[in-house]
């Protein structure tokens, strides 16, 4: 359905500013994964403004240090290279600006911090496009499924480790989740292998377990440890090796027997060709803020569906909502409970959408667009100034 916005001077639609900001917020806690001590969380909020009053909002997020040096460099990404090509732009010619966003960056961008910076360009727009259709996303990109299966998202490395590790799944197993992921790939396998037992016994068949060594491991690595677990069943293996390491991933292959999960550090469509292509990769996982926007993001999802293969997305459970409710190929979503670390400055910032869970499944918000209503004081309150 095509919907045309009319001005008073018989004009489309037009943008008038794109404004960006960080926020960035201190942990309660310090949480490690294998590759990084992440002590803060760091958002850029962006606002894309029309001459009809319709704005579109989106965010990005990084890990790390205080005021998200990462972030700065897609900041000004955002205003320096990309702002000029959106003002007096129809919002809703969303593949034209995409393109022109891309092809103009090319030369120093196809991947990293300028991809990043297009996709949040990209959600605000598709937020725009809700709006404006008074559709929810989902129902914008049309509804494949109304509820979502998905998979808590956990299990750090913390100074006192295996308590909160175990206080932790016990917190997701009274809640009903059905499904939790852990980290590993620290530099002690043995101590990795015994949490991953631990966390094995202590569900109990009652959840699906998943583990995450984040691009640590070198091949070989990978097989040994998958060897000493190879008794456990587990849902999925993710990121033995780097995205970009195809050998890597082919030499796992040959001697594990597990689902492998790659891609929340890939880019737009042509590295997700790639990685489908190489055939040793079963679940990909791109991330709306990282792989091109809501427009990649659609068309990664549907070269795995026409491989017939997963696509469960990276983190970001507000966007990803909607887009898992439109594919066919994602069972499930990442999901952080609202009061993990890496969730709670997020639930702080949005006072909506809230994420409802029935039955064990989310369901996707109602709100026009993606849903993102900004509590201003907390902007305020941890703006980077």
């Amino acid at each position: 359905m095509l919907y045309i916005i009319i001005g008073k001077e018989g004009l489309a639609m037009k943008i008038t500013n794109c404004i960006s900001k960080i926020l960035s917020k201190e942990l309660p806690y310090e949480i490690n994964d294998a590759v990084r001590k992440i002590s803060y969380r760091d958002i850029i909020l962006i606002r894309i403004t029309t001459d009809e009053n319709i704005t579109g909002i989106a965010f990005l997020t990084g890990l790390g240090v205080a005021y998200g040096s990462e972030l700065m460099i897609i900041n000004q990404i955002i205003q320096n290279s990309l702002k000029p090509f959106l003002i007096g732009e129809d919002p809703l010619n969303i593949n034209k600006i995409w393109a022109n966003m891309f092809n103009k960056t090319i030369r120093f961008g196809r991947k990293g911090a300028v991809i990043r910076a297009i996709s949040g360009v990209d959600i605000a727009l598709w937020d725009i496009m809700g709006k404006v259709a008074k559709l929810p996303l989902y129902k914008l990109l049309g509804c494949y499924q109304e509820q979502v299966n998905f998979y808590a998202s956990g299990g750090f490395y913390t100074n006192d480790n295996q308590d909160k590790l175990k206080d932790e799944i016990n917190n997701y197993i009274e809640k009903g989740y059905q499904s939790v992921k852990i980290k590993v790939g620290s530099q002690n396998i043995k101590e990795d292998v015994e949490r991953v037992r631990e966390t094995y016994e202590l569900i109990d068949g009652r959840m699906m377990l998943m583990i995450d060594a984040c691009e640590k491991w070198d091949a070989l690595t990978a097989i040994r440890f998958m060897k000493k677990i190879e008794d456990i069943d587990l849902y999925f293996l993710e990121e033995p090796v780097p995205a970009d390491d195809i050998k890597g991933f082919k030499k796992i292959k040959d001697f594990i027997h597990i689902p492998i999960a790659a891609g929340e550090n890939e880019y737009t469509k042509f590295g997700f060709l790639s990685l489908i292509e190489s055939a040793f990769v079963d679940i990909i996982q791109p991330d709306v803020t990282r792989v091109g926007g809501v427009t990649e993001w659609m068309k990664c999802a549907a070269l795995a569906e026409a491989n017939n293969i997963l696509c469960i997305p990276h983190c970001i459970q507000e966007i990803h909502i909607h887009l898992a409710a439109a594919s066919p190929s994602t069972p499930m979503i990442e999901y952080f409970d609202e009061n993990h670390p890496l969730q709670s400055f997020i639930s702080e910032l949005f006072i909506k959408p809230k994420l409802e869970i029935i039955n064990g499944y989310l369901i996707p918000p109602k709100e026009y667009g993606i849903g993102l209503e900004v509590n201003e004081d907390i902007e305020q309150k941890y703006l980077v100034r």
